[in-house]
């Protein structure tokens, strides 16, 4: 198995106990993907923060388990650090979010692009927008679904990209059901495309069914 250009601080679903985030590190730079309730503590326990010249953290939608220890980082790296975070993320209420969780508007920035990543808008759940993205990281083309019930969104770029981090789910609902989707991700394989499971409800069911043929630890 190939190492992944994303290293991942938790893969559990919304009820797990390390919600889903992954990052990506250069020497000067921390991109960090999704802050759900668990992650703050898993950040600070592993980073140095204060070598990075550039945090960045990209929000998916805000969801507790993808945005409930945001402004805890934000705050953190402000009030500790004296670093000034940027958000990147296209969700609606992004900047109510942070207003709500009394995050002051001069202690981030907010963006809602970066130059190697492009938002794709998916389906999650009607009660909030939620977005997966396409990006540029190492020379690796990457797709990355976030939260999302359907593949579709992501159909144009499938055969072009070198990894696919996907959102699964042994019940399917508001994310993908694996069965759905098991043939379109064996074809994606064999073609050379290296698969990353995530947000994984049920790891020995997802394991049986996919014969352990794709990452998911």
């Amino acid at each position: 198995m190939n190492k992944s250009t994303l290293t991942f601080l938790g893969r559990d679903s919304g009820f797990g106990n390390k919600n889903n985030s992954a990052y990506f590190e250069t020497t000067d730079k921390l991109t960090l993907i999704d802050c759900g309730c668990t992650v703050f503590h898993e950040v600070i326990k592993k980073f140095n923060l204060s070598k990075y010249s550039a945090i960045e953290i990209v929000i998916t939608h805000l969801h507790n388990d993808h945005a409930g220890s945001l402004s805890q980082l934000i705050l953190y790296l402000w009030f500790v650090l004296n670093k000034k975070a940027t958000i990147v993320s296209k969700c609606e209420y992004i900047k109510q979010y942070l207003d709500i969780t009394g995050t002051p508007a001069n202690i981030y920035e907010l963006k809602n692009s970066l130059p190697n990543l492009t938002f794709i808008k998916t389906e999650h759940t009607p009660f909030l927008d939620s977005y997966g993205f396409l990006a540029n990281f190492n020379n690796k083309q990457i797709i990355y679904t976030g939260d999302t019930n359907t593949l579709s969104p992501f159909s144009t770029y499938l055969q072009n990209c070198d990894e696919l981090y996907i959102d699964v789910s042994k019940f399917g609902g508001a994310h993908i059901k694996i069965d759905d989707v098991l043939d379109t991700l064996k074809q994606l394989h064999n073609n050379n495309v290296d698969i990353y499971l995530m947000h994984i409800d049920d790891k020995e069911y997802i394991k049986t069914i996919t014969n352990n043929e794709f990452n998911y630890e």
